[in-house]
C-alpha cells in the first residue's frame, strides 16, 4: 500500500530497536513510484514523495526503521535465478552494509570535515549522507532531536570544498511539514557527495 509522506510521518512508528546489518536506500533518479517495494516491506518504513508532477513522484526509505530484511531489495530465499528474485522492477534500491554495524577505522566523510573532531557521529552521518548522495533530499521526524542534531553538523559550513573554501551539505532552511522535515543538499554539498561517494564500498553486491 503506498503512503503519503505526510501521512507516514504523521502515524510514524518508532526506531528499530537493534541496528540490522544492511539497510536499504532508494535512488529517486531510477524510482518510478511504482509502489512494489512498499506493497512487501514488513515494517511499513517505505513512504511516497508526491510531486506535483506525477512523473517526478518517487519512494523513499525510512532509514532508522528499516530492518534490511531484503524484501523490497529481492526475494530472500534459495533460488539461484537472481532475476526472478528483483522485486523492484527499475533497479532503483541500493542495499548497504550498515555503516553503524561495523564502522570503519576512518569514514568516508571524516577526511572532509574542518570542525570539531570528538564524540562525531560518523556513521549516522555516513547514513544519511548517502540518502543526500542518492536523493539530494532527506525527511525525518519533526521533534527527533538526535537526528535533527546529526543534520546540524551537516549544516555547518566546516565541510572541506577546497584548500580555501569550506561548503555546508545541507542548507541551514529546512522545510517542515505535518510531522516531518525536509533537509536539501546545497549544490556545492551535491558536487562534494559525489566526491566523497564514489567507489562507496559499503553497497551490497553479490
Amino acid at each position: 500500500m503506498t503512503i503519503s509522506m505526510t501521512e507516514y510521518f504523521r502515524t510514524r512508528k518508532a526506531d528499530r530497536k537493534k541496528e540490522t546489518r544492511y539497510i536499504n536506500v532508494i535512488n529517486k533518479d531510477s524510482c518510478t513510484s511504482c509502489n512494489s517495494c512498499a506493497s512487501v516491506c514488513p515494517v511499513d518504513c517505505i513512504y511516497e514523495v508526491v510531486s506535483p508532477v506525477p512523473s517526478e513522484s518517487y519512494h523513499q526509505i525510512d532509514t532508522s526503521r528499516c530492518i534490511g530484511c531484503q524484501m523490497c531489495y529481492r526475494s530472500p530465499n534459495d533460488s539461484s535465478d537472481f532475476y526472478t528474485l528483483t522485486i523492484c522492477p527499475w533497479n532503483a534500491i541500493d542495499m548497504l552494509h550498515n555503516p553503524n554495524v561495523k564502522p570503519a577505522n576512518v569514514s568516508v566523510l571524516e577526511p572532509y570535515y574542518r570542525g570539531r573532531t570528538e564524540d562525531m557521529p560518523w556513521s549516522k552521518l555516513e547514513e544519511y549522507s548517502y540518502q543526500l548522495f542518492l536523493d539530494g533530499e532527506v525527511f525525518i521526524p519533526d521533534g527527533d532531536e538526535t537526528l535533527q542534531s546529526y543534520f546540524h553538523i551537516l549544516q555547518e559550513e566546516a565541510w572541506m570544498y577546497s584548500e580555501e573554501d569550506n561548503v555546508r551539505f545541507v542548507h541551514e532552511e529546512t522545510e517542515s511539514g505535518e510531522g516531518f522535515v525536509r533537509f536539501r543538499a546545497t549544490e556545492e554539498g551535491r558536487t562534494l557527495l559525489d566526491c566523497v561517494f564514489d567507489g562507496y564500498e559499503r553497497i551490497f553486491m553479490d
